[in-house]
């Protein structure tokens, strides 16, 4: 799920750039290039910072060369839900699942959730078929997936790890559901 949250927070400002630059942008940047694509427990992955606006006066730490300013920033972030069904594009096929890019991560469906029926790894094209239907899901394909298992990030790790099915009703391929 996408979502846009507001922060308050200090930010930092290198001397140099406090007295030669524009300040309001100055601090867009820096927090661009600190916050952008990184994963948070808390908020998601960051996609972008959207604002930012100073609230006050700035201060001096002892020891920082740094400015620190009091300001207030909005980001736009995507957080992956339990059970949330989700549209996204297969990314790769290996013999064990494939991988379904939602939003700025990629989602993992193992070979025995991709449908409701047995299926094969077909290594030459490689894309899975239905053993009874001959139905196919390759690299390229839309489909729709549910979320079944997250892996959060850590502030060790920035990674966040997503397990999907599509053995539900109106998941999978949109053709699939569309014959019904």
């Amino acid at each position: 799920m996408y979502a846009e949250y507001i922060v308050h927070e200090w930010v930092g400002v290198p001397p140099d750039i406090v007295f030669t630059e524009d300040l309001q942008k100055a601090v867009l940047g820096i927090l661009r290039s600190e916050l952008e694509g990184q994963a948070d427990p808390d908020l998601g992955i960051i996609i972008a910072v959207l604002d930012a606006e100073l609230e006050g006066d700035g201060i001096l730490l002892s020891g920082d060369p740094n400015v620190y300013f009091p300001v207030r920033y909005s980001i736009l972030s995507f957080e992956p839900l339990q059970l949330e069904v989700d549209r996204g594009i297969v990314r790769d096929a290996r013999e064990f699942g494939v991988f379904v890019s939602i939003g700025p991560i990629d989602g993992f469906v193992h070979r025995s959730q991709l449908m409701d029926e047995d299926v094969e790894y077909i290594q030459e094209n490689r894309e899975f078929r239905g053993k009874e239907s001959n139905r196919t899901i390759k690299i390229g394909d839309t489909v729709r997936a549910r979320i079944t298992q997250i892996s959060k990030a850590s502030k060790r790790s920035a990674l966040f790890r997503v397990g999907l099915t599509m053995r539900q009703p109106y998941l999978g391929k949109e053709e699939w559901y569309k014959e019904k």
